[in-house]
């Protein structure tokens, strides 16, 4: 259901992504760093488009604001209390015991509680505006918008799941050339034909490593300068010196940031533009 405001509209696919994306990680034998990414991101995204959403309807004059933003710091309250028991001990949080939370209030929240500012915002000449002055990655004023329609982007991972949540992620700031691959020998078929902006790879790609996959990029004298940023659930084996001195650009660590990773992509693109 539409709000009426494109870039709302677009953060409540978002949202709603990464809630199918932890329903798909049931199971799966990465679960947990997958509901680890996919609460940080919810958490991060509800932050970012709770504040989008009420500049609009204070620039819109929405008389019910202060209600719903009561609403939003209640829900958003519940997203960190599930992060933090996660971050305590991982055990006790598991992915089909979020849903039915999430489930409830993104659907009931979007579906009915955000319709009634919707008459308020339609049409209005500053809510769209409104809406794009609040950015996820914080870009400083003045500073040169960076053109996420543009970026062409490979994500290297054999976990179907977290490939699908970095794909959500990257898609609502707008990403659309968004190419994947499950091993070396995809992401290096992938490389030799297509012209990208930026690698993100997984440290542990099935048997493999994507520290090779790094080796390998540098060096092809028509890839070595693309961006590469490594990510892996496996701090105790990965560390940022190895993967730096390897001939990465950026390391992380999972769960992931979605508001870190998408500044640690800015800041690659810029590097490699």
């Amino acid at each position: 259901m539409s709000v009426g405001v494109p870039v709302l509209d677009a953060d409540h696919k978002t949202l709603v992504g990464l809630v199918n994306n932890l329903h798909r990680s049931i199971g799966d034998a990465e679960e947990y760093a997958t509901l680890g990414s996919v609460l940080q991101a919810l958490q991060d995204y509800a932050d970012h488009h709770f504040a989008r959403e009420e500049r609009v309807m204070e620039v819109c004059r929405y008389p019910s604001l202060d209600t719903h933003a009561r609403i939003h710091r209640r829900l958003a309250l519940e997203v960190r209390e599930l992060k933090t028991r996660y971050d305590g001990d991982r055990s006790t949080v598991r992915a089909k015991d979020c849903l039915d939370f999430l489930h409830k209030w993104l659907f009931e929240h979007i579906c009915s509680t955000d319709m009634d500012y919707r008459a308020w915002v339609v049409g209005h000449p500053e809510a769209a505006s409104a809406a794009e002055s609040v950015s996820l990655t914080d870009s400083r004023p003045g500073k040169a918008q960076l053109d996420w329609k543009a970026l062409r982007i490979l994500v290297v991972d054999d976990n179907v799941n977290f490939a699908q949540i970095m794909r959500t992620i990257l898609e609502g700031v707008g990403v659309v050339d968004i190419r994947t691959a499950a091993d070396l020998d995809g992401a290096k078929a992938i490389l030799a034909g297509t012209e990208l902006d930026i690698v993100v790879s997984d440290w542990h790609v099935g048997p493999e490593s994507g520290l090779d996959l790094v080796a390998w990029i540098r060096r092809q004298p028509e890839l070595a300068k693309i961006p590469v940023l490594v990510l892996s659930g496996h701090e105790r084996v990965a560390s940022r010196d190895v993967a730096l001195s390897a001939g990465a650009d950026e390391f992380m660590e999972k769960p992931i940031s979605a508001r870190g990773l998408l500044i640690c992509l800015s800041r690659l693109a810029r590097k490699g533009g």
